[in-house]
């Protein structure tokens, strides 16, 4: 599994613009399709210390995909950090990061007609 989180809050803990947000959402997704052949956004909070404190992120959004093997994620890794880098300066963060991990899941392809 390969996720990256949009952030709802800046540096500061200022909303993000909506809009904003939501187009690093689509560009999440589009990213990690790109790289691993589809993409899923989930509506996830995370807790963070914003300028000494801790702040409770409601509206953030983890983008998750599927990769077959760790060689494919390390393939991608560049890509994939270089996209999270723009996202962060774009949305004034003090650190972006992505999340992969070895995972159980499986896919099952049903063919409709």
């Amino acid at each position: 599994m390969v996720a990256i989180p949009v952030p709802f809050l800046d540096r500061h803990g200022k909303e993000l613009n909506k809009r904003q947000m939501q187009k690093w959402v689509r560009l999440a997704e589009k990213e990690l399709t790109d790289c691993f052949g589809g993409a899923t956004p989930i509506p996830s909070a995370g807790t963070n210390i914003i300028e000494g404190q801790i702040v409770y992120e409601e509206g953030q959004t983890l983008v998750c995909s599927a990769c077959e093997n760790r060689k494919e994620f390390l393939k991608q890794r560049n890509r994939i950090a270089a996209f999270v880098e723009r996202m962060g300066n774009e949305l004034d963060q003090h650190s972006v990061f992505v999340i992969a991990f070895p995972s159980d899941s499986f896919l099952i392809e049903i063919e409709t007609s």
